[in-house]
C-alpha cells in the first residue's frame, strides 16, 4: 500500500479524532462550527505514495488526499475527523486501512482530504 517501513521516530507529530457540532458564538450569537475531540492527542507518521500508486490513483477522488500512519485504534470510523494539533487544520477521513493482525504492534493507514474543511480551521 504505502511505501516504506515504520519507525518510532516516524512519529513526530500530533493529531485528535473528532466531530464537527455546530455551537453558538458568545460574542455574536451566530452559529459556528466547532472540533469537539473524541480521543486524546495521537501520534502519527506522514506516508508517502510510491510513484505507482500515484499514477493509479490519478484522476480519481483519491487523488486530493495524503496518508498518515497511527498505531491502531479500535473506535475510529471515516464518520470522525481529524484536527493536526499543531495547525489546528481538520479533516475529513475518506479511507481507513486497518490492521487487523495479532501481533502486538499494529498500525492503521488513513487516507484524509489533501484541504482542510470548508473555513474551519479547528481553534474554537
Amino acid at each position: 500500500m504505502v511505501s516504506g517501513k515504520l519507525k518510532p521516530s516516524n512519529f513526530v507529530n500530533k493529531l485528535e479524532f473528532g466531530t464537527v457540532k455546530s455551537t453558538t458564538n458568545r460574542n455574536s450569537g451566530q452559529k459556528v462550527p466547532m472540533f469537539v475531540p473524541t480521543s486524546g492527542q495521537i501520534r502519527y507518521a506522514p506516508r508517502s505514495r510510491s510513484v505507482t500508486q500515484s499514477d493509479s490513483i490519478y484522476g480519481t477522488d483519491l487523488q486530493e488526499t495524503r496518508i498518515i500512519a497511527v498505531r491502531h485504534v479500535m473506535d475510529v470510523t471515516d464518520d470522525l475527523k481529524v484536527r493536526f494539533v499543531k495547525t489546528g487544520k481538520v479533516h475529513d477521513i475518506k479511507f481507513i486501512s486497518d490492521d487487523e493482525s495479532n501481533t502486538p504492534i499494529t498500525f492503521d493507514y488513513i487516507t484524509i482530504t489533501k484541504e482542510p474543511v470548508g473555513v474551519m480551521d479547528g481553534t474554537g
